[in-house]
């Protein structure tokens, strides 16, 4: 990472991904467990990295340190291009959803995003811009 302040997102270590994802943030109204769904179309770091190179999981890379997810899964087009990387990160309590939200407000300041309530029982939607926002469709999840 290049500086204090900002965050970055890794498959690989050390290999910064270019690709801003989409977010959601779902938390479970009924106990502390939530998950985070990271969805990157056309990842930047298959660029840089033979197809075959096994991805076993996600770092958000901080000030604070890492976080990790590990459940992470690759689709490819019908002729074997990286077509889309979801990743999901489950927190069991408030402590890791704290940890998170600090990481996602640094990530989205670095990365010029914004956090808005989403209109679905999705809680939080990171998007780009207000278009990204009026453009935000539930089906596309």
């Amino acid at each position: 990472m290049s500086d204090g302040v900002g965050a970055e997102i890794q498959f690989l270590k050390g290999l910064r991904e270019k690709t801003v994802p989409k977010v959601k943030v779902l938390k479970n109204p009924t106990d502390d467990s939530s998950v985070a769904i990271f969805r990157f179309r056309k990842p930047s770091f298959y660029n840089v990295v033979d197809l075959e190179q096994e991805v076993d999981g996600m770092s958000m890379v901080d000030m604070e340190g890492t976080i990790t997810a590990t459940e992470v899964t690759a689709h490819f087009s019908e002729s074997g291009v990286p077509e889309t990387i979801e990743a999901k990160y489950k927190m069991k309590n408030d402590e890791e959803w704290d940890r998170f939200m600090r990481f996602m407000e640094r990530y989205a300041q670095s990365h010029g995003l914004s956090f808005v309530p989403s209109p679905t029982k999705i809680l939080y939607d990171m998007l780009a811009s207000e278009a990204e926002e009026a453009a935000l469709d539930p089906k596309d999840w």
